[in-house]
């Protein structure tokens, strides 16, 4: 027969149970005890509906090519550890396989791992009877109502796996606890079993095992607590299996990615004391908005740990949540909203509370209500939130699918090198090889020592955590043959390190040009539509620009009447210049690119293939070209009645269907359109043809 221990700590057998109880009726206590929370979940999710995180796409990214044949790898080259969720990846890979989409494996993976640990939380009680379930519901409650729940469920990261791994894991300590008080009496063989979810949480996320070092500490102090020996033994057995899993992942990070720790801790694991007050600042905003849970559950850790007899659950349950908090402050906390980062800690949470509620006396009732009321504070808080409106307002993943689905479209054969702020839904939907300017899934960059200019910045330019990595010079180096600033559908100046690094280089003001990409009106998500430009910068002599052989030079009809970048305007992370000419030039030339945004002469129009054609809105629309010396004879395709193809350079010199160049050098090419033809015209590319001397 089940006992459970008051708090007085008495062990007390449970007395008046039904005759059928066992562990089918259990499971169904605990189904019915969980309802509550599972319907709150339901509610709750649809707030935020239809977030769905950009780094998740970078997840999906992983598993995208996993099933394709090209291994854990973010794109082509270098193997680089860009996710920080390993089963997450494999289980959404293996939902794709089985022919799922897999933004929808995600959210229902997502949903899955949730439902499975608000049920854990109700079964951690065993109810087995109506009064029973009734307490047993407040925990799941609890936690459905908290806003990292709320935020996270359906966004497509690895959260809550990680919550439904603690769930399990500390539901098996405190179950345990409660009908065999004396820790250091646990069988091994139980520990091990016990171990298994906090094995499969150092899979998911690679800070895992530092719950399973608190909570091995946790399980030695408690046994010490009791006064028994062989503590050391058995904190040992149960991280033994966690420790394993450890292991195996690091020597396949080591022989895959060829590093010891993920890419991403490169980018986010500053460590460094400057950032403690961020730190601080993100535990603290996140137990104000979560204290409906966090408040009783303090309280219900304080009350454990002044009985001598529950002192040990209070370590189990309490050591490993202050850990995590401690390491949040170390960190610098998270950039996401909505607290992604404490969803591991409302397990435990939950748990303290649903220890007050064992055994008998109508004190515990008053206790149920009271979290019960903590429940409802938890929903007010969470919807009150600015962070949880600022994702339910957050839609431009969605729109960073209908952008990489155009570059797809019409650039899925050539391949070019693609640049991002945005490491997520423009390369996935996209599927070109990508380079990710801010260095989750690029080694060289992640490890770039933050440059010594920030001493300099512009006072009050933000730095979020994990945005403060680039180099500029290796980008330039890679020559990437499309870039895009900031979130979709982008922004045509630098926005991060990398950008603002190489924007003065000679090979980005000479060598790209900045394109409008009219994608027209687009259906980003069902019922909401929404008119698309993108400004994409393209490198000149690249995949995606021109293409030269010995005779013919091919130059897309998009390019004319593109931005040509003369000198470096962007001041957000540079002190304005001191130079009076320099600074009126900046701000001269800013001028020029606001007026040629606001009017849009030329842009990048997708056919009904996804290519894309030049629509040419001025009667004179130019692009500066290197060319070579010789006759060229140039026509546009598809051929425009009474356009001409001129060189308006000093030294060229026009012939009757073209124009002859005395030099090698950069040329004005003009596309011409004489008085009487309607504008826009349309110019899928230009053609030029070397002449027989």
């Amino acid at each position: 027969m089940p006992v459970v221990v008051n708090l007085r700590g008495v062990p007390t057998a449970q007395a008046n149970e039904p005759a059928g109880h066992g562990r089918a009726a259990a499971f169904r206590w605990s189904l019915l005890a969980s309802l509550p929370a599972l319907l709150l979940l339901a509610w709750q999710s649809t707030f935020v509906w239809p977030f769905f995180s950009d780094d998740a796409f970078i997840s999906l990214r992983y598993s995208q090519r996993l099933l394709a044949g090209d291994g854990l790898s973010w794109t082509d080259g270098e193997r680089v550890e860009g996710y920080s969720n390993l089963l997450w990846v494999l289980l959404t890979a293996g939902l794709g396989g089985l022919g799922l989409d897999l933004v929808t494996a995600a959210r229902a993976l997502g949903a899955a791992a949730t439902t499975v640990a608000l049920f854990a939380l109700a079964h951690a009680l065993r109810p087995h009877t109506l009064a029973t379930a009734a307490k047993a519901a407040l925990a799941p409650l609890l936690a459905a109502s908290t806003q990292v729940v709320l935020g996270w469920t359906l966004a497509g990261l690895e959260g809550p796996l990680v919550l439904c791994c603690l769930s399990l894991g500390f539901a098996a300590l405190l179950h345990r606890f409660a009908t065999s008080p004396d820790v250091a009496s646990w069988p091994r063989r139980w520990l091990g079993a016990a171990s298994v979810p906090f094995a499969l949480l150092c899979l998911t996320r690679p800070d895992g095992p530092l719950w399973v070092a608190t909570t091995a500490l946790g399980l030695g102090l408690a046994s010490a607590a009791g006064g028994r020996t062989g503590r050391g033994v058995r904190a040992a057995t149960f991280a033994a299996l966690p420790a394993l899993a450890t292991l195996g992942q690091l020597a396949f990070r080591l022989a895959w990615h060829g590093d010891v720790v993920p890419n991403t801790a490169h980018v986010k694991a500053e460590l460094d004391p400057q950032a403690w007050p961020a730190g601080l600042a993100y535990v603290g905003h996140a137990v104000v908005v979560h204290a409906g849970l966090v408040v009783p559950a303090t309280l219900a850790w304080g009350w454990l740990l002044l009985r001598g007899s529950t002192r040990p659950l209070a370590l189990l349950l309490g050591l490993p949540v202050l850990a995590w908090l401690s390491y949040l402050v170390a960190i610098g906390g998270d950039h996401f909203p909505c607290r992604r980062l404490l969803h591991g800690a409302v397990a435990p949470l939950a748990l303290l509370t649903a220890a007050l509620l064992q055994g008998t006396g109508w004190w515990r009732w008053l206790v149920a209500l009271l979290l019960l009321g903590g429940a409802g504070w938890n929903v007010q808080l969470a919807r009150d939130d600015a962070q949880s409106h600022e994702l339910r307002a957050e839609t431009w993943e969605w729109t960073g699918r209908a952008v990489g689905t155009a570059l797809h479209a019409a650039f899925g054969r050539e391949r070019p090198l693609l640049a991002v702020d945005a490491a997520g839904a423009l390369p996935y939907y996209s599927q070109l090889p990508a380079l990710d300017l801010l260095g989750l899934c690029d080694r060289t960059i992640a490890t770039t020592p933050l440059p010594s200019w920030f001493a300099t910045m512009v006072p009050g330019t933000p730095k979020p955590p994990g945005h403060l990595r680039g180099n500029g010079r290796y980008v330039m180096d890679r020559g990437p043959d499309l870039c895009l600033f900031g979130p979709p559908p982008g922004r045509p100046l630098p926005v991060f390190v990398s950008g603002a690094e190489f924007e003065d280089d000679p090979r980005f003001l000479h060598g790209y040009r900045l394109v409008q990409v009219d994608l027209g009106v687009c259906e980003v998500l069902p019922g909401r539509r929404e008119t698309i430009t993108v400004p994409l910068w393209v490198k000149l002599d690249g995949r995606a620009g021109v293409q030269r052989d010995a005779e013919r030079i091919h130059v897309p009809g998009w390019l004319f009447g593109s931005f040509t970048l003369r000198v470096p305007i962007v001041g957000r992370y540079q002190p304005p210049p001191t130079d009076p000419e320099m600074a009126a030039a900046r701000a001269q030339h800013l001028g020029e690119l606001v007026a040629w945004l606001g009017q849009t002469p030329a842009a990048a129009v997708p056919d009904a293939r996804g290519l894309w054609r030049g629509r040419l809105g001025q009667p004179r629309s130019g692009l500066r070209l290197s060319l070579p010396a010789g006759t060229w004879r140039a026509r546009a395709e598809p051929a425009n009645a009474g356009v001409q193809i001129v060189c308006t350079t000093a030294t060229a010199h026009g012939t009757d269907d073209g124009f002859q160049l005395a030099a090698t050098g950069e040329h004005e090419l003009v596309v011409q359109v004489p008085d009487g033809v309607a504008l826009p015209v349309w110019i899928d590319r230009v053609v030029l043809e070397r002449q027989p001397r």
